[in-house]
């Protein structure tokens, strides 16, 4: 009976001080955490605290959602340049940076962007149906291990624009 008296006063004790201090309303989550470890320890029933729950919630949230390799054609929005003699697409959505494969309607937008561009590093808006395709890294290295990377096949040139960067609809 004293061991639970005790218990009380102590807990009383400390919703007085807190009550008392005018930075409790500052330190929010640092008091309910604080308060919550000294009921659980006058308690004896381990507590866990709103910071100690959001945590497993936080790791089961679905990472960043980026470009994937897909079977079927989509219409494709990005900044298209050409780097030596490999194309660039930067894709408006996401904004990852993938290489064009030399191949189908490839030729169109090269050569539309080549007729077009404003000098040698321009980036330009480009519109294409094609898709995300897997491919062996072009490191010999990371390709022996097994490395794939994302590129983007141009199956149809729909548009190129003097545009320098994406636009929300």
């Amino acid at each position: 009976m004293q061991n639970k008296l005790w218990q009380a006063l102590a807990g009383t004790l400390v919703v007085m001080g807190l009550a008392g201090c005018s930075t409790v309303a500052s330190m929010g989550d640092k008091v309910s955490q604080t308060w919550d470890k000294t009921w659980s320890s006058f308690s004896g029933k381990s507590a866990q605290t709103p910071v100690e729950e959001a945590r497993p919630k936080a790791a089961a949230v679905a990472e960043p959602a980026g470009l994937k390799p897909g079977s079927q054609s989509g219409n494709w929005k990005g900044l298209y340049s050409l780097e030596g003699e490999r194309g660039r697409f930067q894709e408006c959505g996401t904004g990852q940076m993938v290489p064009v494969l030399a191949e189908k309607d490839n030729v169109l937008l090269e050569q539309a962007y080549l007729n077009t561009r404003s000098n040698a590093s321009a980036v330009m808006l480009a519109e294409v149906v094609g898709r995300m395709v897997e491919q062996p890294a072009s490191d010999p290295v990371l390709a022996q291990q097994g490395r794939k990377v994302l590129a983007l096949r141009v199956e149809r040139f729909v548009t190129l624009s003097s545009k320098s960067v994406c636009v929300q609809n």
